[in-house]
């Protein structure tokens, strides 16, 4: 460990002062945003530092000696962004990093720091995220802990609090996950009970008030400040208590819990002092506009940018690690130091700006270095990063825009977040709480409802580097007349010329599992509204959850994951739904625009309710009930089925890995909730009808079958293969059925070529001799019971099966005798 900066202090080795950052929220609403973006959450930018900067900005004011950093997924850019700052150029020792990549709650990264056996001493705990922005000296919690240690050796933790002015639940830094009930001590602030739940009423136990010698004391909703400090125990106790996964876990367990009810825990409650953990959406927002209304000092822009952040190489080499390059997307927001000026009303201008004097800058604004302000815009309360294009009389009022956004005429944009490479066409409203993630394009004209949020990736983690958008130097407004070659084609980007945008690709390893929604971002944007993987049991149907392969190895796991999530990313409450009197209506995703306009789907009445001639009220029936279901399963077929000829289309035309389209397939099949037999006929039709999409069509001059063979050699027979198995009769008779259903209904073309059709698929072992011709007999068999009718235009196909089927008995005869003559 690293000695002491003054030479004159004296400090023993394990009277350091550590502190250790949880860097993970362990929200999946959260998380599922961040992966669709280039930056892990404690790397988003505030007022243009990342928000770890302002953490260990203020550890270090409060004397801080060693800073843990545990970092989960996103351990390589957390790592790779250090490397390159001034910070272990400045502290050599100062920071270490754990990785902590199988870690699934904060209790999993607390024992993997007890397996590293580096803490002998007391620590800060800082969790929730691990970004807490703060100006007041931390240092005195060390003594605090020390002190209440010295009073009740059985001490283990001291937990930070917050106390709020007014009413706590209308205090711009409370959201719903802050709810919190504790009662304690007056006196010697030692904590007896302990709740997060949200109640309109709490219980107490008459045990407490009966403790001789204790004056309790009730405080509900004090600002929790998501900071503890520990002893060493604490990793113990993660550590021997499998189902402690949060710090409430441990809490409830060390105060009711009689296996580990020898340990007590107590609070502190700050009077004065800004403080703030920064773990969803809406304090992240917070955080921003606090920071540029300087309730932070001296953690403000100005200051903050003062601090040299970057070296001037491009890569860092260290002994034991790769060279790490500058250019890496979690770097591209830093990888310049430009001195911010502060002007009044709290208007912040980085580098070199170029502003309209007919432009309107209210307050509380940050304006990023290369950014280009057009005549009548106005912005209030809003962070504008670098290389950013605002448009002529667009208004923005509290809102994030990230670095390379280009931002049309004309738009209004209210309370939401824009990440990187992102373009917004003229006439645009971004009602509030939306967020825009990287390389999303909005097209003309467009209204994105509230909360809405559009990614236009599946994951960053897993995608290659996406190109960002350049800018020239003069620049022009975008043209309302641009066009797209094609406004379902995969990631694009824009190039800002001095007269015109033009398309730009976005290149990807994993491009092809993406489909842009065309109802929601228009015909020229791109973009598609995130569905999340996960859903609370008895949430709302805004999220929805989807089917994976390895649910059964993860049920239990899944089920954990649901109880600690009951908030979104926004730190709102999911609010539960009574199942028995409602059915939940299926996700509004972005291909069901349908559903959309109708929130509200009436539902057939629970068995105990009265009927309409017992209560003299209407209800809706069964019958109605079940029609409205059907048309709407039929409604989310057919979409399905379009969806997959797009991505079959794409595929085809861009000669994709089969393997990742087989993923993408199986990621829309829990998005429109189809069963088992529809995706396969979805599939089998998607498949036969894709040689009549136009522009495959006219590349062989309309010639079906060519154009069939073309698509099944190239792609169409190996996603048979992988769903149509030979193995599964049911899955063959579904082929050979859906089949015969496209070539009735399309006798000309592809009716009369079901000779070809059939004999390729059998030579490609696509199907099997024993499923035609049990099929077929079926058939047969119907046709002889006149359960099938055939019309005249439909002889030619008979005709034609029959052919095929006589051939195919032929040749398994003639096989037969050779193996008899053998």
């Amino acid at each position: 460990m690293p000695k002491p900066t003054n030479p004159n202090a004296d400090f023993r080795e394990e009277e350091r002062l550590t502190c250790v950052l949880v860097l993970d929220s362990f929200n999946t609403y959260i998380n599922e945003i961040v992966s669709h973006t280039s930056l892990p959450l404690c790397l988003w930018p505030v007022d243009g530092q990342p928000l770890l900067d302002y953490t260990i900005q203020a550890l270090i004011r409060s004397g801080i000696q060693e800073i843990i950093l545990l970092a989960t997924t996103n351990s390589a850019e957390i790592r790779s962004y250090l490397m390159s700052t001034h910070w272990l150029r400045t502290y050599p020792k100062l920071i270490r990093t754990i990785p902590c990549r199988e870690a699934r709650s904060l209790g999993d990264c607390l024992k993997d720091l007890e397996r590293e056996n580096i803490i002998s001493n007391h620590f800060l705990l800082v969790y929730g995220n691990g970004t807490l922005l703060t100006n007041t000296q931390l240092n005195e919690l060390f003594y605090v802990h020390k002190e209440n240690i010295k009073k009740d050796k059985n001490c283990i933790m001291t937990l930070v609090y917050r106390q709020l002015d007014s009413n706590h639940l209308e205090h711009s830094s409370f959201t719903d996950d802050q709810h919190l009930c504790i009662i304690r001590d007056a006196n010697t602030h030692r904590l007896y009970d302990y709740s997060k739940e949200y109640l309109y009423s709490y219980e107490i136990s008459l045990d407490l008030l009966e403790k001789p010698n204790v004056t309790m004391e009730t405080l509900y909703c004090p600002l929790d400040c998501h900071l503890a400090i520990c002893s060493p125990d604490v990793l113990h106790l993660f550590k021997d208590n499998i189902d402690c996964s949060t710090i409430n876990d441990l809490v409830r367990g060390v105060l009711r819990d009689e296996e580990i009810a020898n340990h007590t825990i107590y609070s502190y409650i700050y009077q004065n002092g800004y403080f703030l953990s920064v773990h969803n959406l809406s304090l992240y927002m917070k955080a921003t506009f606090d920071v540029l209304r300087r309730w932070s000092y001296p953690l403000v822009p100005e200051i903050m940018a003062s601090v040299p952040k970057l070296h001037l190489a491009t890569t860092t080499t260290t002994p034991s690690s790769p060279q790490i390059k500058l250019s890496d997307p979690c770097l591209s927001f830093y990888n310049t130091n430009h001195p911010v000026v502060y002007d009044k009303h709290n208007i912040y201008k980085q580098g070199d700006i170029q502003l309209d004097r007919l432009s309107h800058i209210q307050q509380d604004v940050f304006i990023g270095n290369k950014s280009q302000i057009a005549s009548g815009v106005c912005l209030r309360s809003s962070f504008i990063g670098q290389n950013c294009t605002i448009g002529k009389d667009t208004r923005i009022e509290n809102s994030i825009i990230w670095s390379n956004v280009q931002i049309g005429e004309n738009c209004f944009i209210r309370n939401s977040i824009i990440c990187d490479n992102v373009l917004v066409r003229n006439g645009v409203k971004i009602n509030p709480e939306c967020v825009l993630c990287k390389g999303v394009i909005i097209g003309v004209n467009v209204e994105l409802k509230e909360r809405s949020v559009v990614v236009g990736s599946t994951s960053m983690s897993s995608a290659s580097s996406i190109d960002e958008v350049e800018i020239d130097d003069e620049i022009q407004l975008p043209p309302t007349d641009f066009k797209r070659t094609n406004s379902r084609q995969r990631r694009s980007s824009t190039r800002l010329s001095e007269k015109s945008f033009s398309d730009k690709s976005i290149c990807s390893s994993i491009e092809e599992t993406i489909a842009s929604n065309s109802e929601l971002v228009g015909v020229d944007g791109f973009g598609r509204e995130l569905i999340f993987s996960y859903m609370h049991d008895n949430q709302p149907n805004k999220f929805k959850a989807t089917d994976d392969d390895d649910d059964d190895d993860d049920d239990d796991n899944d089920s954990d994951s649901q109880e600690k999530h009951p908030y979104d990313a926004w730190g709102k409450r999911i609010e539960s739904q009574d199942s028995s009197t409602s059915e939940p209506e299926p996700e509004p995703t972005e291909r069901m625009s349908r559903r959309r306009s109708h929130p509200n789907q009436p539902t057939a009445p629970a068995a105990d309710t009265p009927t309409s001639g017992e209560s003299g009220e209407s209800t809706i029936s069964d019958e109605d009930s079940s029609t409205h279901s059907d048309e709407e399963k039929y409604g989310n077929v057919d979409e399905f089925r379009e969806e997959v000829t797009r991505t079959l289309e794409r595929a085809y035309k861009q000669k994709l890995n089969i393997e990742n389209i087989v993923v993408e397939l199986n990621m829309l099949k829990p998005t429109y909730d189809v069963s088992p037999t529809e995706f396969d006929k979805s599939v089998t039709q998607a498949v036969f009808l894709l040689p009549l999409e136009k522009k495959i069509a006219n590349s062989f001059n309309g010639n079906y079958w060519n154009a069939l063979k073309s698509t099944l050699d190239q792609t169409t027979q190996f996603i048979l293969k992988n769903y149509m198995k030979i193995t599964n009769e049911e899955s063959q008779m579904t082929l050979l059925t859906e089949l015969e259903s496209i070539c009735l209904k399309n006798i000309r073309p592809i009716g009369e070529r079901v000779v070809n059709i059939l004999n390729y698929l059998y030579d490609q072992d696509v199907i099997v001799e024993e499923s035609i011709i049990k099929w077929y007999q079926m058939k047969q068999s119907q046709i002889e019971k006149n359960e099938i009718l055939i019309n005249p235009d439909e002889k030619i196909y008979y005709d034609k099966l029959k052919q095929f089927i006589e051939w195919l008995q032929n040749a398994e005869s003639e096989d037969d005798d050779e193996e008899d003559d053998d």
